[in-house]
């Protein structure tokens, strides 16, 4: 477990005593999925969140115009993903599909609201971590799409 609690310090688990990381991650149960594996998909009900031990996980949408689907990001070790679990309306915004042997550490809302209840300040600093793990995120998202309509503004459409 001290392994586990390393691989995520700087991420979901940061500023967590040991015995509130210990507690979370004795919730969660370690699965392996294979290559091609869909965690979840868009818009489908958020029961589980996701702790990459290994492998890789895409972040995908679709997109109608095209009948397909557009990698948003792709998630390494020490990566979150399936966070809507912790937020209504309780609905993934992106499909989650594994590249390669995967890895993860999965915890249900259920337990997860659980252990939230019984310990606030495990879910005051887990929330905090989630906030700024998605400002970091959405950060980057505006820096591609600042890098697309540069493109667009000199190369023309």
């Amino acid at each position: 477990m001290t392994t586990d609690i390393e691989l995520f310090r700087n991420g979901l688990l940061k500023d967590l005593a040991t015995d509130e990381a210990e507690a979370f991650l004795s919730r969660c149960r370690r699965k392996d999925y294979q290559d091609g594996k869909l965690l979840f998909a868009e818009q489908s009900e958020a029961n589980h969140l996701y702790l990459l031990v290994s492998g890789r996980i895409d972040l995908q949408f679709e997109l109608p115009a095209q009948k397909g689907t557009a990698t948003l990001a792709t998630r390494s070790p020490g990566d979150a993903v399936g966070w809507s679990t912790m937020v209504p309306p309780h609905r993934y915004r992106f499909a989650a599909v594994c590249v390669g042997p995967t890895t993860v550490l999965e915890i249900d809302r259920p337990t997860l609201q659980s252990l939230f209840c019984t310990n606030y300040h495990l879910a005051y600093l887990f929330m905090r971590n989630i906030a700024v793990l998605s400002g970091d995120r959405l950060l980057r998202v505006q820096e591609k799409l600042a890098t697309v309509l540069g493109d667009e503004a000199v190369n023309g459409w």
